[in-house]
């Protein structure tokens, strides 16, 4: 299922309005059919691994609500997992069912809370199978608990007045930095991820902060039209980034950027395996296997392991007490911007193809800084963009990612009306433009 989409486009309208004027019985229903019809529309070959893993994860919930069963949960967290290996990591050419990351760390989070008694199991098959299949944060989250979202699923509340006008609000927002912004990165990051051998220093560095910004829009983007969505149908779902470029510290960072996931690792991994409990080494060791674990989720490769692990050693030296105290001198400007520059440098094994191309990038770095302007100049003549049009765009996307937010936060600003119109205005010249040019960018967190 796209967002981008045509048909969930064209659909949204009218199932808000079929859900809001069929009696409450009928409304998760409606909801599951449309759930399913989405995924069925964008990913008809994954379907039955969706339905499977609902199945599995529904019978082994109920038996572990009746017995207390470490086998019983190890099973069917085993039987989970066993999609997900087979079809991500053990190289055997098959198409990576989307969403499959998402669904499966989210039923593992239901099986766990149902053997601790932190939920019930559900009993109604058809209403938590809506819980696995929930249309908006199905395919990229957030990863919801079943204690916040199965509630919500069951009552099926019309959504409020506030509720729906923050939903389109979000929507906007999220739309307008997926098309408008990501979308136009996208080439320029491109242009110097895909021609290594060519890049240059200035233009490593320039297309590698594009890149920082082109996730952040696009992910970010992806779960604003998330929570927008189900606004419009009464369900409130976590928030998953928190300005995370403002952080000054990759702790910190972890802490506003995809903020589910940490917690869902946080509560899942490092805590069982006894979090910081358990003395210096346990902690380090801990820390590192939370990371790694986190590379692993997002792909299989040496690249995402490096990217993970980099990530879990730069927390762990953060912790050291003469770095934490040379750290607290620093103006917090300047510890954000050297915060963003690690975070950005790990990025790049995250972009690139391989480790091969990662390290051609690395080792351009210190090419070409006599020419840095002519060399960024070349970035967007490759991309096919005017380099003066294309300044303008870039600046104009770089600031609306924290100026939009902090404005449309503040709820007692006048005028968001018209900066809302502008916003979808934008969206939809620049969708146009995309779908006459053939110019079709998914979700980047659709590949994991």
């Amino acid at each position: 299922m796209n967002f981008l989409s045509l048909c969930f486009l064209g659909a949204m309208p009218l199932l808000f309005i079929s859900y809001n004027h069929i009696p409450v019985r009928f409304r998760a229903f409606l909801l599951l059919v449309a759930s399913w019809g989405f995924y069925l529309h964008g990913s008809p070959e994954s379907f039955w691994i969706l339905l499977l893993v609902t199945l599995i994860s529904y019978i082994f919930g109920k038996e572990l609500e009746k017995e207390k069963s470490v086998f019983l949960l190890t099973t069917g967290i085993t039987l989970i997992l066993s999609f997900l290996v087979v079809f991500k990591y053990l190289g055997l050419g098959l198409s990576l069912p989307v969403g499959i990351s998402f669904y499966t760390f989210q039923t593992i989070s239901y099986l766990i809370d149902v053997y601790r008694q932190d939920s019930h199991a559900e009993k109604n098959l058809l209403k938590y199978a809506l819980f696995v299949s929930f249309f908006p944060q199905l395919v990229a989250g957030p990863i919801e608990r079943p204690g916040k979202l199965i509630p919500q699923l069951k009552s099926c509340e019309k959504a409020s007045p506030s509720q729906i006008k923050d939903g389109l609000t979000l929507l906007c927002l999220g739309y307008f930095k997926k098309v408008s912004v990501a979308d136009f990165f996208a080439p320029l990051v491109d242009a110097v991820f895909d021609n290594p051998d060519l890049a240059s220093g200035p233009s490593v560095l320039f297309a590698s902060i594009l890149f920082s910004l082109q996730i952040f829009a696009d992910f970010s983007g992806y779960s604003d039209i998330a929570r927008g969505s189900a606004k419009l149908f009464g369900i409130e779902l976590s928030l998953n980034f928190n300005h995370p470029y403002l952080s000054d510290s990759l702790r910190d960072f972890w802490k506003r950027w995809h903020m589910t996931l940490t917690r869902w690792l946080t509560d899942y991994i490092y805590i069982p395996l006894g979090g910081n409990r358990k003395g210096q080494m346990r902690l380090v060791l801990n820390t590192l296997i939370v990371f790694i674990v986190s590379g692993i989720w997002h792909g299989a490769g040496l690249k995402f392991i490096l990217w993970g692990l980099g990530h879990g050693l730069i927390v762990l030296l953060e912790d050291i007490t003469t770095i934490k105290r040379f750290r607290g001198r620093l103006p917090r400007a300047i510890r954000i911007i050297i915060n963003f520059l690690i975070v950005n440098f790990l990025w790049i094994f995250f972009r690139a193809k391989n480790m091969t191309t990662a390290a051609i990038l690395i080792m351009q770095f210190p090419r070409n800084w006599s020419n840095a302007l002519d060399n960024i100049r070349d970035t967007y003549y490759i991309a096919g963009i005017s380099f003066d049009v294309g300044i303008l765009f870039t600046i104009t996307g770089v600031l609306s990612l924290y100026l939009l937010p902090k404005y449309l936060e503040n709820k007692k600003i006048i005028g968001k009306a018209a900066v809302i119109i502008i916003m979808a205005m934008a969206v939809i010249f620049t969708r146009m433009y995309q779908l006459e040019s053939g110019i079709e960018n998914a979700f980047i967190y659709f590949r994991f």
